[in-house]
């Protein structure tokens, strides 16, 4: 290994460490000394409006103060004649009825002369002041790409320095540089200073501005996040898990706009899924050339970078990731033999893809656990094997618990009331199959139309396996052929024998998988049998989700048939002394289908960013609005999201409210009551919030009132100060120390475990 003084040694390295540690300071000097604060205050508005002001590079806010009961009453933002490309990052923010004061955030990458304030108002707006403040944003996102890039630099550097002294195999400079590679070229799409328009985009743009907030706010530990439906809150995060966004919410607190923040939220996951895709099939089939390959096929499978750039489907293709991971977990499961020492330990592998899938995008948990099911099915000999169905019972177990903070809400949430996902039920999805013809379609063009009982195939998303895949499924099949062949002549190794059963099983699976998502699978008929069968059907809306569990599947056959090609060429060179024949032909042959995978990746994000027909920049955060719930699907049944507006609470007659202070989803207000009544607040009412009477500690009724909003009830006679909040429920929190408790546990297990077997010194 490459020694630490070794490397410090070098003077052009020492050099370049010294320019690293110089940029960071820089940094750091402007984090302490840079302008921030306000810059032009409320007593400044005339002037601000009237001449405008000159800026320096920087990150900005600007603050209106107004009133209005206009429905529409506009948007404001900045101008600057005459400025050049990229120097003044910045949106119009639209303003509303029901509250005084809107912010807008922007940036300049240079100094601005005439920095105007642009007010595009109804004449009905009162504008009380403009405030300008600045902030260190710039400096924070300055500091951050220095170290990142500086890291990316000393890696390389290291690799070089360590491949002149002692050399880098073949096969570690395959992954070493081949994964970055691979996620590069899977992010192609984002280098750019836009973001393709995808169906949900919008959506999930708002799930982390939410965060991003609550974060912000403090409310990290509510579980609802108050930027949604002005103020009202709206129970996004406790369906769909936003764990992973916390890092594209880290961007932002640390000063990238929203548009950066998911880009790189992209490249993450890009990265992510090579990287364990890779470990995952090499040490599924020990091989680091298998690894590689079933790397390429995943990372850059057609489905995926559609889900990635097509629909912006962040939870579908966050919950990628983990997929090798139950490849992997599983086929040990099943594969191994069952006395083996450390056999027992092999539930943690599956518990950690099923439990970042949870935590990803709960439908493509229910795909992965149907799939798992079945294969449980079809492997029933080896399923009820006493160690075997211990390790499975361990998996759901150990799952539970560990995601318990997240599963016990949402099937609190789910069983506690009616929402408006509810009515998928009654949708009939089998028109959104692919035809047959698409298992063939290989050149992925980018497309814009999945409704294909409507559109035909005319210009079709690129919804399918792709032509690497069809290459790797073909190639299983001959080998499988040679396979079997060798076990009737009793000619295959008890290793060979379990992947050929294992291979069985995964390509009945996937033919299984891709009839599910054709037009052809009956899932009109079975939709109309009612009752769960519907809910979970209509709760599907496209059968062409499950090529997600095609795809991965497929990937699984492609590694089985190229260990099969490797191996088995290895041999063959060594009984004939060849120095080519089979092993090369083998490898070559690995070699063009990932080439083939390559050039039609490149194809298909190349078209991606030709052809698709909308794009947008979102450099101010504010200007996305907070309605952006796609089809509402959380919303409770009843609830009518135009109502969801910044809105003073309502009250009953003989109800007298003072003081009223609302931040974020707590409440405070002085009441009044006469005669029996009730308040509404203006939030969205969801099981878990509560009301005290914080005069005597008290506790008041809660419950959901007009339009469900928050309705606290109040006796005859009553007069106090209440604090009205989302606090949730104590099973609630008891399920969260309980994940806290088992999290830590297992860590502490798995470092015994290693330090047993000599891993830890």
């Amino acid at each position: 290994m490459l020694r630490k003084s070794e490397f410090l040694k070098n003077t052009k390295i020492r050099i370049v460490l010294f320019i690293e540690l110089a940029l960071v300071l820089f940094g750091v000097l402007g984090l302490i000394f840079g302008k921030s604060g306000i810059i032009s205050g409320i007593e400044d508005t005339e002037e601000l409006l009237e001449n405008g002001i000159d800026l320096d590079a920087g990150a900005y806010t600007l603050r209106l103060y107004y009133y209005t009961e206009d429905a529409q009453p506009g948007d404001f933002g900045i101008n600057a004649e005459n400025y050049g490309y990229k120097e003044v990052l910045a949106n119009n923010v639209p303003i509303y009825p029901g509250i005084t004061q809107r912010e807008c955030d922007f940036i300049l990458t240079c100094a601005v002369e005439d920095i105007m304030i642009e007010l595009n108002l109804s004449e009905d707006v009162e504008v009380q002041g403009v405030e300008l403040e600045a902030n260190k944003g710039c400096y924070r996102v300055y500091i951050l790409l220095v170290v990142l890039c500086s890291l990316l630099l000393d890696w390389l550097l290291m690799l070089w320095s360590y491949n002149r002294r002692e050399g880098l195999s073949h096969e570690k400079q395959l992954v070493f540089f081949g994964i970055p590679a691979l996620a590069f070229l899977s992010s192609l799409p984002i280098l750019v200073d836009y973001n393709m328009v995808g169906a949900d985009l919008i959506y999930h743009l708002m799930r982390i501005e939410a965060l991003t907030q609550s974060i912000l706010n403090g409310e990290l530990f509510t579980r609802m996040h108050s930027a949604w439906l002005a103020g009202h809150g709206y129970a996004s995060n406790f369906f769909y898990g936003d764990t992973f966004l916390a890092l594209p919410a880290l961007m932002r607190i640390i000063g990238f706009n929203l548009d950066s923040a998911y880009r790189i939220y992209v490249a993450a996951v890009n990265l992510a899924t090579a990287i364990v895709a890779y470990i995952s099939f090499s040490r599924c089939f020990k091989s680091k050339y298998i690894g590689m390959f079933g790397c390429a096929l995943y990372t850059l499978a057609p489905y995926r970078i559609y889900n990635i750039y097509n629909r912006a489907a962040v939870g579908e293709y966050t919950a990628m990731i983990f997929l090798p991971l139950l490849v992997w977990g599983f086929y040990k499961i099943y594969t191994e033999d069952t006395e083996e020492k450390g056999y027992m330990w092999n539930w943690v592998i599956p518990v950690a893809g099923f439990s970042g899938i949870i935590q990803s995008h709960t439908l493509s948990c229910e795909l992965a656990g149907g799939f798992v099911v079945l294969m449980c099915f079809l492997l029933w000999r080896k399923t009820f094997r006493r160690r075997t169905l211990t390790v499975l019972a361990l998996v759901v177990v150990i799952t539970a618990v560990v995601n318990a903070w997240f599963i016990v809400p949402f099937l609190d949430l789910l069983l506690s009331d009616s929402y408006y996902f509810g009515h998928n039920a009654n949708v009939l999805i089998q028109g959104r199959g692919i035809y047959p013809a698409q298992i063939f379609y290989t050149l992925q063009a980018a497309g814009s139309s999945s409704r294909f009982n409507e559109t035909g195939m005319l210009d079709t998303e690129p919804i399918g396996m792709g032509a690497a895949l069809l290459l790797c499924i073909g190639a299983w099949a001959i080998m499988r052929a040679h396979m079997g062949k060798k076990r009737k002549r009793g000619e295959l190794s008890s290793e060979r024998r379990a992947e050929l059963g294992a291979g069985d099983v995964i390509f009945v699976l996937c033919c299984i998988a891709l009839f599910m998502s054709t037009n052809l699978f009956p899932w009109d008929r079975i939709s109309g049998l009612g009752g769960i069968l519907a809910t979970m059907v209509g709760s599907l809306q496209f059968p062409t989700r499950i090529t997600v569990a095609v795809t991965i599947f497929a990937v699984a056959l492609a590694c089985i048939a190229g260990k099969w090609l490797l191996e088995d060429g290895v041999r063959l060179k060594t009984e004939t002394s060849s120095e080519t024949g089979m092993f090369m032909s083998g490898k070559t042959a690995l070699v063009l289908i990932t080439v083939v995978s390559v050039i039609f990746t490149d194809y298909q994000v190349n078209d991606l960013l030709l052809t698709r027909g909308e794009f947008f920049r979102i450099y101010t955060s504010q200007n996305i609005g907070y309605s952006a719930v796609l089809g509402a699907e959380y919303l409770p049944e009843g609830a009518d999201i135009s109502h969801m507006s910044y809105h003073s609470p309502e009250v009953s007659e003989g109800v007298d409210i003072s003081g009223y202070i609302k931040e974020g989803l707590s409440i405070q207000v002085y009441a009044v009551s006469s005669e029996e009544g009730y308040i509404d607040f203006p939030l969205l009412y969801y099981k878990g919030y509560s009301a005290e009477n914080t005069d005597t500690g008290e506790m008041l009724n809660v419950s959901s009132g007009e339009n469900y909003d928050v309705r606290v009830s109040l006796p005859e006679g009553f007069e106090g100060n209440i604090s009205v909040k989302f606090s949730g429920m104590w099973y609630w929190h008891a399920a969260e120390a309980l994940s806290v408790l088992t999290g830590a546990a297992l860590i502490l297990l798995g470092f015994l475990h290693a330090r047993r077997k000599g891993g830890l010194k």
